[in-house]
C-alpha cells in the first residue's frame, strides 16, 4: 500500500545543511537499524548511502530460511552498511577490524535471524499499520523543516542516497514488527526492587580513598649492582638490550605542485564547477540587531499575554519618542543580553527562530519592529546595521575555481604516478628519477628515533622499510605539500644484542630498578603493619619520601586516574570501611597502600537513576530471552546455506 503524506511546504534552502542531514541519517541508521533488538539482529539495509543500486538486481541466492530466500544483493547492502559504520569509527583500520570481528559471517547470521523473527512475528499476527509507519517517518528529524515533517525533504534525502521509497518504507515496516516482537518478549518480566537497589549502589555508590604509591624510583638509591649481576641480567633479558633496525637508502621527492603547471583547465569546466557549487559563492545577508525580550511561555494565560504586550507597547512608544533602545533593553529585557543592551551581534538566516528572523530581516538599518512573538516570549527588535547578500560572479570566481580544478587534477595525476612507481622494481629507480628530473639524495644510517636531513622524523618511514629487502623500491606517502618520498632501500642492519660494555650503563639502571621494586613492595608491607599498629600515615610518607593521593571511584569504574586498569586496587579499596581502614594492593610490581576515607551515595536524581537502572536490567533480560528465542527458531527452522563462503549460522 502506498502511503500519502500531506505536503508541508516551508520556505527553505534545499541544499542547506544537506551534509549534516545525511550524516544524521547515517548515524541514525547506525543507532537504530544496526542496533535494533540490542544489536542482535540489526541488519536492515535501506539506508545504504549510495550502496543501493550499485550491485544491480542480480538474483543470486546466498541462503534459504524455510521458504524465504536471502539474496546476495540484500547481504551486500547490509555488509556495506556495517562496514561503513566501522569506517566512520576506525578509518583506515576498518577492514582489519571487520576481519577480526568476522563481520561477513556476523552479517550473514544476523540476516538469517532477521528473517526468522519476521516470520515468527507474522505467525503471531503482529502487523505494522500505515499509521504507525507514517508516525515513525514524520518524527525523524532529518525529514523535517522547522520542526515539521516536510515531504519534499523526505523525497530529496532518499533520492540523494539512492534509496527507493517503497523499499525504505517496506523495511521500516519490518523494523516496527521487530520492535513489537521485542516488546512481546518483555511482557511479564519483573525486576525486583532489591535487584535495582543492588545494581544502583554498584553503579553510583562512590568510595573515597587516600593512597600511597610505593614508587620503585624512590628506592633506587638504596640499591646497588655488581658486574656479575649485570652480566646475568643481560643474559636473561637480551630482548631488552637490542639495537634498532638501521637503514641506508636513496630517495627523491615529488610534491603536489609537480604537475600543476602542466594542467589545463577548460572554460566549460570552470562554468560547470561554478554552477554546481554556486552556493559557495553566495555570501548570505546579515543583520546586526538588539532586542528587548519579555519572557512568555507559549500557552500563557490571556491576561498575562495582554499584560506583557501592554508593557512592550509602552516601551515601543518611548523608543519612538526618542528614548535609547539600548538603555531600555538594559532595564527591561529578560534574557542574558540585557547587560549589553540586548546586543545580539551579527546573525545570518537560519540562526534565529523563524518568527524572530523574519521580522529582523524585514527591517532596514535603524528601524524598530512591532511586537514579535517567538517560543521564548515577546520581542522588540532594532536592526542597527545590514549586510546584503553578495554573489560572487563567475568572472570574480574564475581564478579561484581554476586553481581548485588545477590542484585537483594535478593531485590525481600525482596519485596515479605514485601508484605506478610503487609497482616498479628497484632497478628502475635511477631511470625514473631522471625521467621526472628529480635529484637523487642519500640518507645514511638512521633508525626510527632519528631525523633524516631534509625529510624530518624517520618514525613513520621505518615501518615501511622494515618490510623491504635491500634493492627494493617503494613510495612513502606523506603530506603532499612537503612532498611524497620515492626511495630505494640500499641496506639494512637488523637488531642484535648490544655488547656488555655498550649496554653497561643501561644494565646498571635496570638491575637497580628491579631491586628497587622488591624493596618498595617489602616497604609497603611493613608500612601496612605499622599503620595497623597506630603509626600515622603522614609519618610513613615522609619517611620514604613519597606522597599521598586521593581517589574516588565506584564498583564499575575501570580506569583509575594515574593508576589505570588495576583490578587489585579496586578490589582492595571496595572492601575497606570504617572498621577496616587500611589495605595493600599488590599488582605485579606495583604496591599501593590504601586508606579508607568515606562512602557516599548522592540522593540527587536517585529515582530517575533507579528508573534507568531498572530499564537497563529489563533490557538485559530481554536480550537473554531474545538469544533463547533465536536458538529456538533456528533449531526448528530449515536453513540452507547455498553460498559456500558462509558457515552454518550461529549466534550473532
Amino acid at each position: 500500500m502506498v502511503i500519502y503524506y500531506h505536503k508541508c511546504r516551508h520556505h527553505k534552502n534545499k541544499t542547506k545543511n544537506r551534509t549534516k542531514m545525511i550524516q544524521e541519517l547515517r548515524e541514525y541508521s547506525n543507532n537504530i537499524f544496526f542496533k535494533l533488538l540490542m544489536g542482535v539482529i540489526a541488519v536492515t539495509f535501506v539506508l545504504s548511502f549510495g550502496v543501493g543500486g550499485f550491485f544491480g538486481d542480480r538474483k543470486e541466492v546466498v541462503a534459504k530460511v524455510n521458504d524465504q530466500e536471502i539474496l546476495l544483493k540484500e547481504y551486500r547492502e547490509a555488509y556495506q552498511n556495517r562496514l561503513g559504520a566501522l569506517q566512520q569509527q576506525f578509518g583506515e583500520n576498518a577492514e582489519q577490524f571487520a576481519e577480526q570481528l568476522n563481520l561477513r559471517q556476523q552479517v550473514f547470521n544476523q540476516l538469517i535471524d532477521r528473517h526468522l523473527l519476521l516470520t515468527d512475528a507474522a505467525e503471531l499476527n503482529l502487523v505494522a499499520t500505515d499509521l504507525e509507519l507514517q508516525d515513525y517517518i514524520r518524527k525523524q528529524p532529518f525529514f523535517q523543516q522547522n520542526g515539521q515533517f516536510d515531504y519534499d525533504t523526505y523525497e530529496t534525502v532518499l533520492s540523494q542516497n539512492r534509496i527507493v521509497r517503497h523499499e525504505y518504507e517496506t523495511s521500516l515496516r519490518a523494523d516496527i514488527l521487530l520492535a513489537k516482537k521485542q516488546q512481546l518478549l518483555g511482557t511479564g518480566l519483573v525486576i525486583s526492587d532489591s535487584e535495582v537497589e543492588q545494581t544502583f549502589r554498584r553503579n553510583f555508590e562512590k568510595i573515597e580513598v587516600e593512597y600511597v604509591y610505593f614508587d620503585p624510583q624512590a628506592f633506587v638509591e638504596k640499591t646497588t649492582a655488581e658486574d656479575a649481576e649485570l652480566r646475568k641480567y643481560l643474559q636473561d633479558n637480551p630482548q631488552e638490550f637490542q639495537t634498532l633496525n638501521r637503514f641506508r637508502m636513496e630517495y627523491f621527492t615529488i610534491a603536489a605542485d609537480y604537475y600543476q603547471d602542466n594542467v589545463k583547465v577548460r572554460e566549460r569546466e570552470v562554468r560547470r564547477y561554478y554552477k554546481k557549487y554556486a552556493e559557495n559563492y553566495v555570501t548570505p545577508p546579515e543583520v546586526k540587531a538588539r532586542h528587548i525580550l519579555l519572557k512568555l511561555i507559549p500557552d500563557a494565560p490571556e491576561n498575562e499575554q495582554q499584560e506583557k504586550r501592554e508593557q512592550l507597547n509602552k516601551l515601543l512608544a518611548e523608543i519612538k519618542a526618542g528614548s535609547s533602545f539600548e538603555e531600555l533593553a538594559k532595564k527591561h529585557s529578560e534574557d542574558g543580553t540585557s547587560a549589553e543592551g540586548g546586543d545580539l551581534g551579527w546573525f545570518k538566516p537560519g540562526e534565529m527562530v523563524p518568527a524572530f528572523e523574519s521580522a529582523a530581516f524585514a527591517l532596514e538599518a535603524g528601524q524598530v519592529s512591532e511586537i514579535v512573538q517567538s517560543p521564548f516570549g515577546l520581542h522588540l527588535i532594532k536592526v542597527e546595521e545590514r549586510k546584503n547578500e553578495i554573489t560572487k560572479s563567475l568572472d570574480e570566481a574564475r581564478e579561484e575555481i581554476t586553481l581548485i580544478l588545477a590542484e585537483s587534477r594535478a593531485q590525481k595525476r600525482l596519485e596515479e604516478e605514485l601508484d605506478r612507481l610503487a609497482g616498479l622494481a628497484g632497478e628502475a629507480f635511477t631511470e625514473e628519477a631522471q625521467k621526472l628530473n628529480r635529484e637523487v639524495l642519500n640518507a645514511e644510517w638512521f633508525d626510527r628515533t632519528e631525523v633524516i636531513p631534509g625529510l624530518g622524523s624517520a618514525a613513520e618511514l621505518v615501518p615501511e622499510l622494515v618490510s623491504r629487502k635491500s634493492g627494493e623500491m617503494g613510495v612513502w606517502k606523506r603530506n603532499p605539500v612537503l612532498g611524497h618520498v620515492i626511495y630505494r632501500l640500499s641496506e639494512t642492519k637488523f637488531p642484535e644484542t648490544r655488547l656488555f660494555e655498550d649496554a653497561k650503563e643501561d644494565l646498571f639502571k635496570a638491575v637497580r630498578l628491579e631491586k628497587a621494586k622488591a624493596v618498595a613492595i617489602e616497604s609497603a608491607k611493613k608500612a601496612l603493619t605499622q599503620l595497623e599498629e597506630g603509626t600515622k600515615l603522614n609519618n610513613l610518607v615522609k619517611k620514604h619520601g613519597l606522597k599521598t593521593e586521593t581517589l574516588e571511584f565506584t564498583a564499575n569504574t575501570r580506569f583509575l586516574p594515574n593508576i589505570g586498569d588495576n583490578t587489585e586496587f579496586r578490589k582492595v579499596g571496595l572492601h575497606l570501611n570504617e572498621n577496616s581502614l587500611f589495605g595493600l594492593s599488590l599488582d605485579g610490581n606495583r604496591a599501593d597502600l590504601i586508606k579508607f576515607k568515606k562512602r557516599s551515595l548522592s540522593e540527587d536524581k536517585e529515582l530517575e537513576q533507579k528508573d534507568k537502572v531498572r530499564a537497563q536490567l529489563l533490557q538485559n533480560m530481554q536480550q537473554a530471552l531474545l538469544s533463547k528465542e533465536l536458538k529456538r527458531l533456528r533449531d526448528s527452522a530449515t536453513i540452507e546455506v547455498i553460498n559456500p563462503v558462509f558457515g552454518t549460522p550461529g549466534s550473532s
